[in-house]
């Protein structure tokens, strides 16, 4: 998951069909739920929108294992995530563009607990502004002392 793959995704989707995507976006009250796209790449540039607080409620759930779904799934889209980890903190976190927004969400795992992040920016540089989400993302993470410095 630390690579979007696209075409694995667009795959899913395709199986899934809309329909049965709609359905489970209600089951997780995942922003507006709504999967129509005209491409059938509804996450990328279809109707579905969701704001950095729905995001911070979701990754919640997962965090608990409280999502819709099978724990031991949850638990391994959970160790999908690991982007980083150290001693005493893990971070997990998954990206994602729209091709004018960008977005890095996820959790920093400490003995303390967690702290979540959602951040967005806009991207009017696209694939050189990319990079961003995370640097600003762990800047401000590091601001706050969630994350270790460099």
């Amino acid at each position: 998951m630390r690579n979007s793959t696209v075409w694995v995704y667009q795959l899913f989707a395709k199986e899934i069909g809309e329909n049965k995507a709609r359905s489970y976006l209600e089951k997780l009250n995942y922003g507006n739920a709504d999967p129509s796209t005209k491409s059938g790449d509804y996450w990328i540039d279809g109707n579905l929108a969701i704001s950095a607080n729905e995001q911070i409620s979701i990754l919640k759930k997962l965090y608990r294992n409280e999502l819709p779904f099978r724990v031991e799934h949850q638990r391994l889209v959970k160790d999908l995530m690991i982007v980083e980890a150290k001693r005493d903190w893990i971070l997990r976190a998954k990206t994602g563009w729209d091709g004018q927004m960008g977005w890095w969400v996820g959790w920093v795992e400490w003995p303390t607990g967690p702290v979540f992040f959602a951040l967005n920016i806009d991207t009017p540089n696209r694939m050189e502004d990319l990079h961003k989400r995370e640097a600003i993302a762990r800047a401000i993470l590091q601001s706050v002392n969630a994350l270790p410095p460099n």
